[in-house]
Formats: C-alpha cells, sequence, structure tokens
C-alpha cells in the first residue's frame, strides 16, 4: 500500500509539474559531470533473521547530471555509475566459512524534482532504476558465479536550503521511498541461468549539500559538493525451479532479503548555457 501510493503521489506531481515546466518559461539548463566515493556495505538474512555473508567495500563513483529552473519548479536528472570490489564475508551451502571478493558495478538513472513550499523549504519526487552487477569471486573448491539485479523506487523527499553569500548556498534533504518486486539474474555452477523474483523494497536516504557559482536565470559555471547516507531494505522472492539444459531438475533458488548502505561523497562542476 505505502509502495502504491508513493508511487502513484509521484507519477501525478511529475505529471503535473512536466505540464507546467512546458508552459512556463525556463532559465538556463546547466549540463555537468560528477565524481566522487561511496563506501558500500550488502548484507543478507535467512529466514530466521540470522546473517547469512557480509560485503563492505570503496567503490568510484562518477557520472553527468543535467539541472534545470522553470518558474521555482527545480528538474534534475542524473546518471551514475559506482564500481569498485568489496570483501565478501559469509558460508559455503555446508556452513562453512567462506572469504572472498565480489566486484560490484551500480549503475542508477534517476529523475527528480522539486516544488517550492516557502522560501527555504521544498517538497521533492524522485524515481529511480537501478541495474547492480554483482560477481563473486571463486576460491579454492568453491566456484564463483554472477548476478544481475534491475529494479526501481520512487520516493518523496522534503528539502531545508539557505543563501550563505549571493552565490553560495547549503541545503538538507531527506528521502522516503518504495519500489515494487525487481528481479536477479543469477548463474550458479551447475545450472541454467534463472531469473529470481525480488521483494519489494524500502528506502530511506539524507542529504547535506553545498552549491555555488551561477544562478537559475544566469549563464556560466557552478558547481556542488554532496555527503549523503542511503539505507535499502529488500524482502525475500519466492522460490524458482533451476533447469538443467533446460529440465527441471528438482531444486530451486531464492533471493532471501538483503540490505544494503552506501555513504556518498561527491562533487560536480556544470556549464548554465
Amino acid at each position: 500500500m505505502l509502495c502504491a501510493r508513493i508511487v502513484r503521489g509521484a507519477t501525478a506531481l511529475a505529471l503535473a509539474g512536466g505540464v507546467n515546466a512546458a508552459a512556463a518559461g525556463c532559465g538556463a539548463p546547466a549540463w555537468g559531470a560528477v565524481a566522487g566515493l561511496e563506501h558500500s556495505q550488502w548484507q543478507e538474512y535467512a529466514a530466521d533473521g540470522s546473517r547469512l555473508l557480509r560485503e563492505r567495500g570503496d567503490l568510484a563513483l562518477a557520472g553527468l547530471q543535467f539541472d534545470i529552473e522553470c518558474e521555482g519548479l527545480q528538474w534534475s536528472a542524473q546518471w551514475l555509475r559506482s564500481q569498485g570490489e568489496r570483501s565478501y564475508d559469509g558460508r559455503t551451502n555446508a556452513g562453512v566459512p567462506f572469504q572472498s571478493q565480489t566486484r560490484v558495478r551500480l549503475e542508477r538513472l534517476q529523475l527528480q524534482a522539486w516544488w517550492p513550499l516557502q522560501p527555504s523549504w521544498a517538497l521533492g519526487a524522485r524515481l529511480r532504476q537501478q541495474t547492480l552487477e554483482r560477481e563473486i569471486a571463486g576460491r579454492g573448491a568453491v566456484l564463483g558465479y554472477p548476478e544481475r539485479y534491475r529494479y526501481w523506487q520512487a520516493s518523496i523527499g522534503l528539502r531545508h536550503r539557505q543563501v550563505l553569500a549571493s552565490h553560495l548556498d547549503w541545503h538538507v534533504a531527506l528521502w522516503l521511498g518504495a519500489g515494487p518486486k525487481g528481479s536477479v539474474r543469477v548463474e550458479l555452477p551447475g545450472y541454467d541461468p534463472a531469473v529470481l523474483d525480488l521483494g519489494r523494497s524500502r528506502v530511506l536516504s539524507l542529504e547535506l549539500g553545498l552549491q555555488g557559482g551561477a544562478r537559475a536565470e544566469q549563464t556560466g559555471w557552478t558547481w556542488n559538493a554532496l555527503l549523503a547516507y542511503g539505507r535499502e531494505a529488500t524482502s525475500a522472492g519466492p522460490n524458482t525451479l533451476l533447469t538443467r539444459l533446460g529440465r527441471p531438475v528438482g531444486a530451486s533458488a531464492r533471493q532471501p532479503r538483503f540490505a544494503q548502505q552506501q555513504w556518498q561523497f561527491r562533487a560536480g562542476a556544470a556549464y548554465r548555457f
């Protein structure tokens, strides 16, 4: 129910905002790039709540961004990629402790908008699609395997913004959201590739940002710096029958409940044309 309400609300806001923006005069659009570092953590849990595994590591982050303001309505689109390795600490199917490395590549594509409520407060909506490639390295007799996750989420946000100088301001923002069931494609050793359903997800993020340079009605360079914390929780999916050479083999797999945490620091520069 919460997910459905958020999706309907975000869609309505986006449609209304798009109509208003199309009919309104807009400021100078800004195109830019961002780069930074992401500290990433991934944990999976059994049905009884015990932890199955944990991954931790630092990922390099880079991306592109587009911003435009139309009669106070602030639109932003971003493409971000984080990649690197996380240390893997878990257990084999036999319950033996197992340590390895996981290669990670995460792509986020998101569209967000801010509606001013008062001079220093704004209400936001965000749609985000994520694709995660996760490859667990084998070690000894234990074989590794790749996974590819795809899911999307909708969030609503509240932002407080304060001007520090004529071309400098800071903000703090809180986002809460949810997403429907996604999927993961997994290539388990000895079986055909399988697509497993994920459970629904919930997301929370907190941002602290600093921005300077040309304003929305001006041309020239702008810059920004952002410190962000995010947490995602995804429920377990159903069992899926596994096959070998296209034939059922009497075995099944499912994606257990997992949680992600990220600390991001990124900085960017853009030019308003």
